[in-house]
């Protein structure tokens, strides 16, 4: 049986629960059933900012805060006043260690998820920034509109903003997994451990890269097609703004790609 928080205004309905649980306001906390294997978080909004945070505790806590915007007073026009709908809330479901948050169509909340260190995250959000920090796991962040900011995080990385910039701070990288970091419009600065070793995809159209790390220069994009001719000749062209590379002599693949901004990749001091 699945357990299932449905949190709804400041109200908490639990259709059913099987084990304990408790909230504050807008908040659920989901106990660790099982605390022998890490925890994944799936969080999948249309509008509004997540931010997740580690911390020593064991269960995973979900609090949803009404943005500014939403909060603010309601003006007065011609007389007449805003009509606020209440909040549509959130729910969170807990099944085999993945903890699910979903929230309405309609409301754009700010949600504050703090998590045990070693939880792996699925962040997405369609307007809105994501945050993470201090979370050592498999990392699949996606924004539409909105900036990705990772800091102090370990493990593997996926994180995509259509337009926003990336900033992330590794302290260590599962070298047995690939990372990527991509926009089309925005600046990527990632920051590594010294002793990072990696093959690397890098690919700007608009823009600069820097590295202060031992950065060898490969080939560039080379694509090779053949022609629609009786001889049968083939045709390479090089895509100059597609190049690749190794830092500290090559390791796991790595991709950095955005159509317009800079690229940083920094070496962790």
């Amino acid at each position: 049986m699945k357990p299932m928080f449905a949190l709804t205004g400041i109200t908490l309905a639990l259709c059913s629960l099987a084990f304990a649980q408790e909230s504050t306001g807008e908040k659920v906390v989901v106990p660790a059933r099982n605390s022998t294997r890490p925890r994944k978080v799936d969080v999948s909004i249309m509008h509004g900012s997540v931010t997740v945070k580690a911390y020593s505790g064991k269960e995973v806590i979900v609090e949803s805060r009404r943005s500014s915007e939403r909060a603010r007073t309601p003006e007065v026009v011609e007389g007449m006043r805003r009509i606020d709908l209440p909040s549509r809330g959130f729910s969170v479901e807990e099944e085999d260690n993945v903890i699910t948050v979903r929230t309405g169509i309609s409301t754009s909340p700010e949600l504050v998820i703090s998590v045990p260190a070693d939880t792996s995250l699925k962040l997405h959000t369609m307007h809105g920034d994501l945050n993470a920090e201090g979370v050592s796991g498999e990392i699949d962040v996606n924004t539409t509109n909105g900036r990705v900011k990772l800091t102090n995080v370990s493990g593997s990385v996926l994180a995509h903003s259509l337009n926003g910039p990336i900033t992330v701070v590794m302290d260590k990288v599962d070298p047995a997994k690939p990372l990527s970091f991509s926009t089309m419009n925005g600046t990527i600065d990632v920051t590594l451990p010294a002793d990072f070793k990696a093959n690397v995809k890098l690919n700007t159209n608009h823009g600069e890269i820097w590295s202060d790390f031992d950065f060898k220069l490969g080939g560039g994009g080379g694509i090779t097609q053949q022609n629609n001719t009786s001889d049968g000749k083939f045709r390479v062209s090089v895509d100059r703004s597609a190049m690749t590379g190794t830092i500290n002599g090559g390791g796991a693949e790595a991709t950095f790609h955005t159509f317009n901004g800079k690229i940083y990749i920094r070496k962790k001091k």
